[in-house]
C-alpha cells in the first residue's frame, strides 16, 4: 500500500498537470473558434461587398449599354433623315434642272418661231422697270418694301404695259 500512496500524489500532479493542460487547450481551442469565427465573418462580409459591387457595376454597365445603344439608334434616325432629305434635295435639284432645260428650249422654240414670223429679238429695246413688283405690292396693300425688293430683284424681268406690242408679244413667246 505504501506504493499506493506514493503513486497516487504523483498520479494527482499528472492528473491536475493535465487538467491545466486541458483547459489551457479549450480556452486556446475558443480563441481559435473565436478568431475562426471572425475570419468567416469577415470573409462572409467581404464577399457581401464583393457581390454587392459586383451587381452595382453590373447594372451601370446595363445602364451605359443602353444609353450607348439609345444614342446609336438616334445617331443612325439622324444619318437616315438626313439621306433621305438629301435624296429629295436631289430630286428636286434634278427637276429643276429638267424644268430649266426644258424652258430653254421653249425659248430656243419661241425665238425661231418669232424669227420665223419675221420678227427681229433684240433684248436690249425691251424696258422693264426696276420697280413693277413694289407697286403691284404697294397697289395690294403690303408695306414690307425690303421683302418686295428682295423678291423684285429675284423674280424674272416682266414687261410693263408702258412696252410696245412686239416687246409684248415677244415676252409672251419667251415665257
Amino acid at each position: 500500500m505504501v506504493e499506493t500512496s506514493t503513486a497516487s500524489p504523483m498520479a494527482e500532479a499528472d492528473i491536475t498537470a493535465m487538467k491545466e493542460t486541458l483547459r489551457a487547450q479549450k480556452t486556446l481551442l475558443q480563441q481559435v473558434h473565436a478568431e475562426l469565427d471572425q475570419k468567416r465573418e469577415a470573409s462572409t462580409t467581404a464577399a457581401s461587398k464583393a457581390m454587392d459591387m459586383i451587381l452595382r457595376l453590373q447594372s451601370e454597365k446595363a445602364a451605359v449599354k443602353m444609353e450607348a445603344s439609345h444614342y446609336k439608334r438616334m445617331a443612325e434616325e439622324k444619318i437616315g433623315h438626313a439621306e433621305e432629305t438629301l435624296e429629295v434635295f436631289e430630286e428636286l435639284m434634278y427637276q429643276k434642272e429638267m424644268e430649266t432645260t426644258a424652258l430653254e428650249f421653249q425659248v430656243l422654240a419661241y425665238k425661231q418661231k418669232l424669227l420665223a414670223l419675221g420678227v427681229d429679238i433684240n433684248i436690249s429695246e425691251l424696258e422693264f422697270p426696276d420697280d413693277l413688283l413694289l407697286n403691284r405690292s404697294e397697289q395690294n396693300g403690303e408695306d414690307d418694301q425690303s421683302s418686295s425688293k428682295r423678291r423684285l430683284q429675284s423674280l424674272p424681268p416682266i414687261c410693263s404695259m408702258r412696252c410696245n406690242f412686239r416687246s409684248s408679244l415677244t415676252l409672251v413667246l419667251l415665257y
